[in-house]
């Protein structure tokens, strides 16, 4: 596969190390909703990033990139797109939003940046016109690892979504859930019936310790192992150090 050239519309902090990243690709892409955006490096390294907006017409991808301080390529993938008009990109990625999802329950729960492809997901969904319902859990350790989602608001407005924010270690003040994401969901799921347990869908983003717990726990609940899927299943996301 061989990449193609995108420009860097704009790339922003969200908050303390979270990038917005917008890219226009120069020649039409083929990409699902779901997948991931690998930026390459001049060393040769391709940096996987899901995607997090589901495909427009005009082409336009966006990222939620973490900048980790001891990450050797995150730090160069930040410094490309913060220094540079255009970038080299791939578009890959096996978890994509398919049409026969449009038949079941879509459980989607995230981890800090994993919101990314979460988002991407999410949006496919409700423009897809199915009735089935779709749920958002998405957490962090910490406020810092959440950043404003303007679209959540929006997406709350469809009867078909339901979400939870959750924090381990919440701020006083803090008004939604505490806990772990596993723990939060699967309080707010007790509604669905064995059935529906094992048809949903159910898409895990974060940290591959993040997801072998969840899916242990889900399974524990009655979902279905072939309907948990995670994109560690298929490729490593950052192996390089990020």
């Amino acid at each position: 596969m061989q990449p193609t050239t995108a420009t860097v519309v704009s790339a922003q902090r969200v908050n303390q190390d979270v990038y917005h990243v917008r890219l226009q690709p120069q020649q039409p892409l083929s990409a699902t909703a779901g997948q991931y955006v690998e930026i390459c490096l001049d060393n040769g390294w391709c940096v996987p990033y899901s995607m997090a907006n589901c495909p427009r017409p005009d082409g336009e991808l966006e990222l939620y990139i973490q900048h980790f301080a001891d990450g050797a390529a995150c730090h160069q993938v930040i410094e490309t797109l913060t220094s540079r008009r255009e970038v080299p990109i791939l578009v890959d990625g096996q978890v994509s939003y398919q049409p026969h999802w449009d038949n079941d329950p879509l459980v989607v729960l995230s981890a800090g940046c994993g919101i990314s492809q979460s988002r991407s997901l999410i949006e496919a969904r409700l423009a897809s016109g199915s009735a089935q319902p779709v749920y958002l859990c998405w957490g962090g350790r910490d406020e810092q690892e959440l950043f404003e989602l303007p679209l959540l608001e929006h997406w709350l407005t469809d009867p078909r979504f339901m979400a939870d924010l959750t924090l381990e270690q919440p701020p006083q003040g803090w008004s939604n859930s505490q806990g772990y994401v596993v723990d939060v969901a699967l309080k707010r799921l007790a509604w669905m019936t064995p059935l529906e347990r094992r048809r949903a869908k159910v898409v895990m983003t974060g940290s591959p310790t993040m997801v072998d717990a969840t899916i242990a726990r889900m399974e524990q609940a009655g979902f279905c192992r072939a309907n948990l899927l995670a994109d560690q299943d298929f490729y490593q996301p950052r192996t390089l150090n990020a």
